[in-house]
C-alpha cells in the first residue's frame, strides 16, 4: 500500500495485490501494516524462516521458468519490468507486440505488475500469473482478476477469462465473469478497512470487534502473546473465540474462570475449553513439566494390547522436491520405523529420486506383511494423518501395492495416537504437536535445540544434503543425511515412548 502525501498529511492509499491478499486473510494483519507505513508504530521484529524464504526463492524460480517457456513458446517477449505506465500501455498497443512480462498495472487506488500479458489469435491480452501452489485459490484468482479489470478500464482489449500457471505444470483459466463479484467485495472491504482506519487516526487496538484477526500471522500472534489472549488456548479457533470474546471472556484467565454459560457454545464444548486453559496456566515444574489430565479413559483403554511385532513409523519428506522442471513435486525420502523385539532398534527405508521412492514403498509394505505374518496382532504406530495419507498417495502415485495398503488401512494396522491424545487426554500447551508433548514422557532423552528438531528444519537440511550431493561434497552430504537419520530416529523414538505412556494411564 502506499499513502500519497497532500500537504504533508498521507491521503487514502493506492493498494497492491498483496493488501488484497493480506486483508482477506487478516484485517488486523492488515492495519498493523498500515500503521508502520503511516509511521504510527514501528515494524516488529520477526524472527526469519528459512521455510518461508526458501519457499519464496522456489515463486522466483517458477515465474523465471514460465517466463522462459513462454518467451520460447512466442519466439520473443518484452520485459516491462522497467517501464512506467504510460509506457506499457504504448507497448501493449503496439499489435507486433505478442508477450509481455512484468507489464505495470494501474487502476482507480490499485496498482501493481503482472507476471505475464499474452496477445491471444484475436488480439486480445490474456492476463496470467504464475504461482507455486497446486491449485487455484481465490487469492490469486481475485489478484490476477484485478490486473485485467485494470487493464481494460484503462481501454486495453482483454481476455474474458484470466489465467493461472500452477506449481504442478497445470493451466487454469477462470472467466473473469465468475470472479467480478468476489473482486468487489474484497476491494471494497480492504478500501473501507484501511480509509476508516486512516480517518480515525491512531493505531490499530487489538480486540477492536471490527477487524477480522487470523489468531495465526506474526501480528496477531504477537498482539495474542502480549495480552494473553482467549484465542491461545488449544481448540478455540476463530468462531468459539468469537462468541467467547462476545461474552466478556478474553483472556486465557477469563475462560479459566469462567462459570457462567456462553451463547452459541454447548455446555460440554465450554467445559472442554474451560479445563483446557486452566491446565495451560499451570506453572511448570520439575516434577509436573507439561500439566495434563485424562478425561477419557475409555478411548485409552481402546489402545490395542502390545505387540512384540508392533512399528513405530515416520515419515521424511520434502515438498520442495521435483524430479526435473515438469516433474511431480515432493518425496518421501525417509520411512522410518523403530523396532523392540530385539531392543530398540531403527530401521530406514531410503529414497532420493522417484524411482528409489516406489522401491521403498514395496519394501516397506513387503517387510510390514512379513512381520504381520509373524505377529498378526501388530501394529503400525504413528503421529498424525500423515502416514496414513503419505501410504495412500504413494501408492497411488507408483501404481503398487494400492490394495495392500488398501487392506493396512481397513484391518487397523495403523494407529494414530495424535487422535488418542485428542480423544482421551488434555495437555497444558497451546499446540498438541509431539514436540510439544515430549516432556510428558521423554525424561532424560528429552530432544535439545541443536540440530534438526523440527519439520522445517528437515525440510532445509535436506535441500542441503541434495546440494552437496550437486556439488560433490560427499562428506559434508554423508554427515546431513546422518543428522537426518537421528532426527526420524527421534521421531519413531518419542512415538513408542508416547504409546508406552498412554497405556501406563489405562485406568
Amino acid at each position: 500500500m502506499h499513502y500519497p502525501l497532500r500537504d504533508g498529511v498521507p491521503g487514502p492509499p493506492t493498494i497492491t495485490a498483496s493488501d488484497l491478499r493480506a486483508g482477506r486473510r487478516c484485517e488486523f494483519g492488515l492495519l498493523v501494516e498500515a500503521d508502520v507505513r503511516l509511521g504510527r508504530r514501528t515494524a516488529e521484529v520477526v524472527e526469519p524462516d528459512p521455510v518461508r524464504e526458501r519457499f519464496g526463492e522456489m515463486g522466483r524460480e517458477r515465474e523465471a521458468d514460465i517466463t522462459a517457456r513462454l518467451t520460447r513458446q512466442e519466439g520473443a517477449a518484452h520485459d516491462g519490468s522497467d517501464l512506467d505506465h504510460a509506457a506499457t500501455l504504448r507497448l501493449l498497443a503496439d499489435p507486433t507486440v505478442r508477450l509481455v512480462h512484468q507489464a505495470s498495472v494501474r487502476g482507480e487506488r490499485f496498482t501493481g505488475r503482472a507476471d505475464h500479458l499474452l496477445r491471444d489469435d484475436e488480439g486480445r491480452w490474456i492476463v496470467a500469473e504464475t504461482k507455486l501452489a497446486r491449485s487455484a485459490h481465490l487469492h490469486a484468482l481475485v489478484q490476477v482478476a484485478a490486473y485485467a479489470q485494470a487493464l481494460a478500464a484503462d481501454g486495453v482489449a482483454v481476455a474474458p477469462f484470466v489465467r493461472l500457471h500452477l506449481g504442478d505444470d497445470s493451466v487454469v483459466d477462470t472467466p473473469l465473469e465468475e470472479l467480478t463479484q468476489d473482486l468487489t467485495a474484497v476491494r471494497s472491504r480492504v478500501l473501507e478497512v484501511l480509509d476508516t482506519h486512516l480517518r480515525e487516526g491512531h493505531p490499530v487496538v487489538w480486540g477492536d470487534p471490527r477487524w477480522r484477526a487470523c489468531l495465526r500471522c506474526d501480528a496477531c500472534s504477537a498482539e495474542a502473546a502480549a495480552v494473553g489472549d482467549v484465542g491461545l488456548v488449544a481448540g478455540v479457533h476463530t468462531s468459539p473465540r468469537r462468541l467467547l470474546v462476545a461474552a466478556g471472556v478474553r483472556t486465557v484467565a477469563d475462560l479459566a474462570q469462567r462459570t457462567e454459560a456462553v451463547e452459541g457454545l454447548a455446555p460440554e464444548s465450554l467445559e472442554a475449553m474451560r479445563s483446557q486453559a486452566r491446565l495451560q496456566l499451570i506453572e511448570p515444574t520439575r516434577d509436573q513439566p507439561l500439566a495434563y489430565e485424562v478425561h477419557d479413559p475409555a478411548a485409552l483403554r481402546r489402545l490395542p494390547p502390545p505387540s512384540d511385532g508392533d512399528v513405530f513409523f515416520d515419515f521424511e519428506g520434502d515438498p520442495m522436491w521435483r524430479e526435473g522442471p515438469e516433474g511431480t513435486w515432493g518425496l518421501e525420502y525417509l520411512f522410518g520405523c523403530l523396532t523392540t523385539e530385539d531392543g530398540e532398534r531403527f530401521t530406514p527405508f531410503w529414497a532420493h529420486d522417484r524411482a528409489a521412492e516406489r522401491e521403498a514403498l514395496v519394501d516397506f509394505v513387503d517387510w510390514v506383511g512379513e512381520r504381520r505374518r509373524r505377529w498378526p496382532e501388530m501394529h503400525v504406530y504413528h503421529f498424525a494423518d500423515y502416514e496414513r495419507a503419505a501410504l495412500s498417495r504413494l501408492a497411488t502415485r507408483h501404481g503398487v501395492y494400492e490394495e495392500e495398503v488398501s487392506r493396512l488401512l481397513a484391518d487397523g494396522v495403523l494407529v494414530d495416537l495424535y487422535a488418542v491424545v485428542k480423544s482421551a487426554v488434555r495437555v497444558g500447551s497451546p499446540s498438541y504437536s509431539i514436540k510439544r508433548l515430549e516432556p510428558l514422557y521423554m525424561g532424560a532423552e528429552l530432544r535439545d535445540s541443536d540440530g534438526v528438531t523440527a519439520g522445517g528444519d528437515s525440510i532445509l537440511e535436506y535441500q542441503r544434503y541434495r546440494d552437496a550431493v550437486a556439488e560433490g561434497q560427499d562428506a559434508l552430504a554423508a554427515e546431513r543425511l546422518a543428522d537426518l537419520r537421528q532426527y526420524n530416529e527421534y521421531d519413531c523414538l518419542s512415538t513408542l515412548r508416547l504409546r508406552d505412556w498412554l497405556l501406563a494411564r489405562v485406568g
